[in-house]
């Protein structure tokens, strides 16, 4: 995109002005709706409810240029490989596709995956047609700016053995941004699962702006991971999109170990009879960290099951904020849904705003939901301590032990063994907590 920088509202209107894309006439109608609907939002703050507890003033101000994508170095993408993870992968330097990097040989029968931009004519019916812009202005960004991405279309019954990964690579020049987008299809009984990871090439301030749109039809079963560990001077606000049929299963777990901002807003509606999903998240952050997930699961027909445990580990002076809503439609009787959040805190510094919330029409349910704050346990650090196990390790041991059970429900089991080395090493530090703990 050659464009000036976007430093406000009407430059990113000229800025949209100024592409001239080769593209159908469906999606570049889209796009307009968009950018029109982005003149009419701005950029969220912290008056809007949404937003109350994340600042995104630094994002509205920044002048952003768009990255110029490039060929994936062997060093970025070490940062996204996963030891003993093999199959296919799509990656993304700046949102762009790089074709060399990318490793799509291994495709299995039954799945196409690849660039966006490569079929887009034969994407009308899905792509940008679940994550809605009416009310979400980054998304109406994303939709209006995106000039590629990844899709991955599974036929009816197939079953694909090995994880499909997609990594987004960010240049890290200061002052860039990317735009990822990702669309994730299904068809009727089948299954795959997907891991997307976001991580820096530099360490400059620059900005990723993802969506992503997942569809499981009849039967089928989608285990999603979303992995964000992007340089500690990186902004990242994403949105996941999701709907299921009938009897279809999802499962995504958002994994946020980097970036000095992150917002999330993942998002299901349970769209048919006897569904089931499960939303789950770690965070563990340190320093000046803020991390922000908001999720909302619409139970929109009977008999659907919602599973929901988002777990944060936060230290020094870093923030949280979890606003988990759960809707029951009129007509969503025998709904099952099941809502936890909780937190541990190694510093005084650490805040955490957690806000679960029930919205229900129907009278035959069954909902629950609750948040926790804590801080490690004096009496079991006494109790490791009287073993033989020095301070620091033990209160290793006890985090770790907090964030043990979030890491099994990782099906992937390579991806699990990285993440329990990510959580060891990020906890080198937890000795330097403060003596009240």
């Amino acid at each position: 995109m050659n464009t000036a920088d976007l430093t406000s509202t009407p430059r990113y209107l000229d800025a949209f002005e100024a592409v001239v894309r080769d593209e159908p006439v469906w999606l570049t109608e889209r796009r307009l709706l968009a950018i029109e609907r982005f003149s009419l939002l701005g950029f969220p703050t912290t008056k809007h409810e949404e937003y109350k507890y994340t600042n995104l003033s630094k994002i509205a101000r920044g002048e952003w240029r768009p990255g110029a994508g490039a060929a994936a170095t062997p060093e970025a993408l070490a940062k996204a490989s996963y030891e003993g993870l093999t199959g296919p992968r799509l990656v993304f330097v700046d949102g762009l596709f790089d074709a060399a990097s990318s490793s799509l040989e291994s495709l299995p029968a039954g799945v196409e995956a690849g660039s966006l931009k490569a079929v887009v004519d034969s994407l009308e019916g899905h792509l940008t047609r679940y994550a809605d812009f009416e009310d979400h202005a980054l998304t109406a960004l994303n939709t209006a700016f995106f000039e590629d991405g990844a899709v991955i279309r599974v036929a009816e019954k197939a079953v694909i053995a090995e994880p499909i990964q997609i990594i987004f690579i960010a240049s890290g020049e200061a002052g860039t941004v990317s735009w990822p987008r990702v669309l994730i299809h299904a068809a009727r009984q089948s299954q795959v699962q997907v891991i997307e990871t976001f991580v820096s090439a530099a360490d400059g301030a620059h900005w990723s702006n993802s969506v992503t749109e997942i569809v499981a039809e009849e039967a089928a079963r989608v285990e999603h991971f979303q992995v964000q560990q992007e340089s500690l001077e990186a902004f990242h606000t994403g949105r996941v999109e999701m709907i299921e049929e009938r009897t279809s299963y999802i499962s995504t777990i958002s994994l946020a170990f980097g970036n000095a901002l992150i917002r999330n807003d993942i998002n299901i509606t349970l769209d048919d009879e006897a569904g089931e999903c499960a939303l789950d998240g770690l965070y563990v952050i340190s320093g000046k960290q803020h991390v922000d997930h908001h999720t909302r699961i619409d139970h929109a027909k009977p008999r659907c099951n919602s599973h929901q445990l988002y777990k944060g580990v936060l230290d020094d002076s870093s923030r949280g904020v979890f606003n988990g809503k759960i809707i029951v439609r009129q007509d969503a009787q025998k709904t099952d849904a099941i809502q936890n959040n909780k937190n541990l805190l190694l510093s005084t510094k650490a805040e955490i705003d957690t806000k679960p919330q029930l919205e229900i029409d129907a009278n035959d349910v069954r909902c629950t939901h609750g948040a926790t704050i804590g801080q490690l346990n004096k009496d079991s650090l006494f109790y490791l301590q009287a073993r033989g196990i020095g301070e620091a390790e033990a209160r290793n041991l006890l985090v770790y032990a907090f964030a043990a059970d979030l890491l099994e429900r990782i099906t992937v089991e390579p991806l699990k063994a990285h993440f329990e080395h990510m959580l060891m090493r990020s906890l080198g530090h937890v000795e330097e907590a403060e003596e009240e703990l």
